[in-house]
């Protein structure tokens, strides 16, 4: 998926793409940056394939993103803010796929904004406000400063 250059920033600490194997582990790990997880539980847990896993997992702790134990956990870093607060969008960016899905809108359509869209979202996607037509007339709800009211 394309990268709208005006708002990327090189420099920006953080550059996983929801969505993707990374983002799944580190919004488990830093969660609770207090649990360590094995790699087995993080490949059960998130329903990933053992090599790519482990192959994440590794890249991960390369980067300095997560932090492995000598016995073989891994974690999320307490003084990793930055991480915290991406996983915490990720967590709510899912509770509110899951408590509003009869609005239609899927992650994917969160990076679809502006000119590089896929495709238009329909009106009925896009308006779900009340309905104009049921707005009180002006004068019920406009007040004339000359009123004496």
């Amino acid at each position: 998926m394309p990268i709208d250059l005006r708002k990327h920033n090189p420099e920006d600490g953080i550059s996983i793409r929801p969505d993707t194997n990374k983002a799944k582990i580190i919004k488990l790990l830093y969660r609770n940056t207090n649990l360590g997880y094995t790699p087995a539980e993080i490949r059960k847990y998130l329903d990933l394939p053992r090599g790519s896993s482990s192959t994440t997992l590794t890249r991960l702790c390369e980067e300095g993103l997560i932090g492995k134990t000598s016995d073989g956990l891994y974690h999320g870093f307490d003084h990793r803010a930055d991480l915290r607060r991406f996983a915490q969008s990720l967590i709510s960016l899912d509770t509110l796929f899951h408590r509003y899905p009869e609005v239609g809108i899927s992650p994917e359509d969160i990076e679809q904004t502006g000119t590089t869209a896929k495709e238009e979202l329909s009106p009925e996607r896009l308006n779900t406000a009340d309905d104009p037509s049921e707005e009180p007339p002006a004068g019920e709800w406009i007040v004339d400063e000359n009123d004496s009211e």
